[in-house]
């Protein structure tokens, strides 16, 4: 019996494997079960153990991970002969040995033999990542589970924070659970490490606002975590772009599913930029946007240095001056 469990979401994979090890009486102690590594073992090494019978038992499993000679990806870890002999061992369908090929990317080239071959005698579990409607669901789910509850706003600031990843996501819920059980807004602010955009929004934010002294409270704080002037530049023109494009669309009557698919950021995000967005002028946006552009030529071209010119950009759209060569 052959398998193959790919895709993105390393959480969702090893639900996948665990269902398979249920299906077929595996226990994780089991000495009949064992995972290989492609680049520690060779596959003619693997392929003969998946033809030893299983020891006691009805059947044994053999997982075999990071399986780059099915991948676009060049190798030297699996020979023209392995190869042939995982071909010909994928023909015979062993009924007693459980072979799993576990892959967390979708990177298999659909031109080689050996992948024609698996598509032929292997049942594969293409496992996709989870839409927002259902990571909502699925991490709701796994506060209740834990016997706590989550505000509504909290969820949303949560899930915008972090990435569309179960796994991840699962570790953090199991921190939030640990330290409270009833999770707020606060905690979320508390535990939950915010993304650059974030730091980078609330920076935009004071900007616009003309907060000159919270805008460089946030400056210092992103630059003391290494992140370049240059960099942070573009991401203000960015977050303002969005600010613009959210407001925009607005305007135009979209609702935020259609605003969501077609700026392709997360429902939780697209609640706090329409919310903020309203508060800012088009013109001041695209005026900020400009005095970003020229700025960002400034420091390429060398007409200033890029610390100082990002401050002087933040000390005088605080003071509602233009910034100029």
């Amino acid at each position: 019996m052959n398998f193959v469990i790919y895709g993105e979401d390393k959480l969702l994979m090893e639900q996948r494997l665990k269902t398979l090890k249920k299906k077929y009486h595996i226990q994780e102690d089991d000495m009949n079960i064992v995972t290989y590594w492609c680049q520690d073992t060779p596959l003619s090494s693997i392929i003969e153990d998946a033809l030893t019978p299983p020891f006691l038992s009805e059947y044994k499993m053999i997982v075999v991970k990071n399986p780059v000679f099915l991948t676009t990806q060049k190798q030297k870890i699996a020979s023209d002969e392995d190869i042939q002999k995982l071909m010909d061992y994928l023909k015979l369908d062993n009924p007693t040995t459980v072979l799993v090929i576990y892959h967390d990317q979708r990177n298999f080239d659909e031109r080689k033999k050996v992948v024609k071959e698996l598509r032929k005698n292997a049942h594969f579990y293409d496992i996709e990542k989870m839409d927002e409607h259902q990571l909502y669901k699925a991490t709701h789910q796994a506060i209740k589970s834990r016997g706590c509850e989550i505000d509504e706003e909290a969820l949303r600031l949560f899930l915008s924070r972090m990435p569309n990843n179960l796994l991840e996501i699962s570790q953090e819920v199991q921190k939030l659970c640990l330290y409270t059980k009833h999770i707020t807004t606060q905690t979320v602010d508390l535990l939950v490490s915010k993304q650059i955009e974030e730091n980078v929004f609330e920076l935009t934010q004071a900007i616009l606002n003309k907060e000159t002294a919270r805008s460089f409270r946030i400056y210092k704080d992103l630059i003391m975590n290494n992140e370049e002037p240059v960099k942070l530049i573009v991401l203000i023109g960015n977050a303002m772009r969005l600010l613009y494009q959210v407001k925009l669309l607005d305007r135009k009557g979209y609702n935020d599913k259609e605003i969501a698919q077609m700026l392709s950021i997360k429902s939780g995000r697209l609640w706090y930029i329409r919310r903020d967005s309203r508060n800012f002028d088009l013109k001041e946006l695209l005026v900020c946007i400009d005095e970003l552009s020229q700025l960002d030529i400034a420091i390429k071209t060398g007409k200033i240095d890029k610390y100082k010119g990002l401050e002087l950009f933040l000390m005088r759209m605080g003071g509602n001056g233009k910034w100029n060569q």
